[in-house]
């Protein structure tokens, strides 16, 4: 009999679930359930700047007026000077130079010791495609309150970003460029201005490279409110392919305070890059001269500069986490050239010199060292390998 009983239930209970099945087909739309995995966080592409760096862009006398003579309009046409570099400036993004003579037009044009440089080089720096110009160095007070008020108000007019003069003002005085998602922030400091000083409350200033209290308290801000640090530094002994002990010292304390780029100028030669890690794990990349983009010297070493090129780029894991990494820094030598007399003032890039051209540059009178062999020894035995971009 409980056979009986427990196969009845059994029956029943088939049914009862049968029926359920039923009603909920007959009475309900059908329940598509998702069975696909939900796709893993992807990483973004990384955001890339391309950045190049030029030297010390010197406009001696004999520069500005050989421009004077061929201009046809009564101004000064510098396109001569820069056509054999000019194009290689236009694969960057951002592109910077040290104006070392002060453009404005509140002076006349002058020569050393004391330099004022006509608004029509300005104009060929922009033309150019720079668009951070660093104008801190030992000629920046060269034509006193009148001089620094007319330069900046001629570069504060123009789609660029100055850095080098101060005003006291932080939020100001510090510079950001923003380009492909990447925030860069620029401070530039002097070691000094030559003697000259400046008693005028209403004028910016330069600052020196070793007043840790202004620049500590300009650096921190610039990290909080950028992805990079970049700092140009107007130090060094002239003439010199060696880095002296002030430099080291500055060098070691803008890295100690998370720098992440210096670029060096000042010592009209070239000298050599490096990174910088300290105990901290700050890491700073440093070229310490880019020498002269461009003068009138009369030394050999002189007529030897580099460009400082890099990548910044901006990189995120899967969760949208961001991290900044510096890359592919290269130092790409050139050259300045003029003929006899300091006649036809012209830079090159030094893959497309010649030992021709060399042969006969009209420094050799003033300087016999100079050939291109010369030249090329300076450039291996100063940049090191990892770095050179040459040949």
């Amino acid at each position: 009999m409980k056979k009986y009983i427990k196969s009845f239930l059994s029956c029943i209970l088939a049914c009862t679930v049968m029926c359920s099945m039923t009603a909920c087909k007959s009475n309900s739309e059908p329940v598509n359930v998702d069975v696909t995995p939900s796709p893993s966080p992807t990483a973004r592409p990384a955001d890339v700047v391309s950045f190049v760096a030029a030297g010390d862009n010197l406009i001696h006398g004999v520069i500005f007026m050989q421009a004077a003579n061929r201009s046809i309009d009564g101004g000064y046409d510098f396109d001569y000077v820069y056509e054999n570099t000019e194009d290689y400036f236009d694969k960057f993004d951002v592109r910077f130079i040290n104006q070392e003579t002060l453009v404005n037009d509140a002076y006349a044009p002058s020569h050393y010791p004391q330099f004022s440089t006509p608004i029509e080089m300005g104009e060929k720096v922009l033309d150019m495609g720079f668009d951070v110009i660093g104008t801190s160095n030992n000629h920046s007070y060269d034509k006193g309150v009148k001089g620094i008020k007319s330069s900046l108000e001629y570069w504060n007019n123009k789609d660029v970003v100055n850095v080098g003069f101060y005003t006291g003002d932080d939020s100001k005085d510090i510079k950001y460029l923003t380009v492909n998602n990447i925030k860069m922030a620029f401070l530039a400091y002097t070691y000094g201005t030559n003697g000259i000083s400046i008693y005028d409350d209403t004028s910016p200033y330069i600052i020196n490279c070793d007043d840790f209290d202004t620049i500590d308290r300009q650096v921190a801000i610039a990290k909080e409110n950028s992805d990079i640090v970049i700092v140009s530094c107007h130090w060094g002994w002239e003439d010199t392919n060696n880095v002296n002990d002030y430099q080291k010292y500055v060098a070691d304390h803008l890295n100690k305070i998370g720098v992440d780029v210096i670029i060096g100028t000042h010592p009209h030669v070239i000298q050599t890059v490096e990174w910088r890690t300290n105990e901290n794990d700050n890491k700073t990349l440093i070229c310490y001269s880019l020498g002269n983009f461009v003068s009138a010297q009369s030394r050999a070493n002189n007529m030897l500069g580099g460009l400082f090129q890099f990548n910044i780029v901006k990189s995120y894991d899967e969760n949208g986490t961001e991290a900044i990494s510096v890359v592919s820094p290269y130092f790409v030598p050139t050259i300045t050239h003029y003929d006899y007399n300091y006649s036809n003032v012209r830079n090159y890039l030094l893959w497309d010199y010649t030992p021709e051209l060399a042969a006969k540059h009209g420094v050799k009178p003033h300087d016999n060292k100079f050939s291109y062999d010369y030249i090329e020894s300076i450039v291996y035995n100063v940049i090191p390998e990892e770095f050179l971009l040459y040949k």
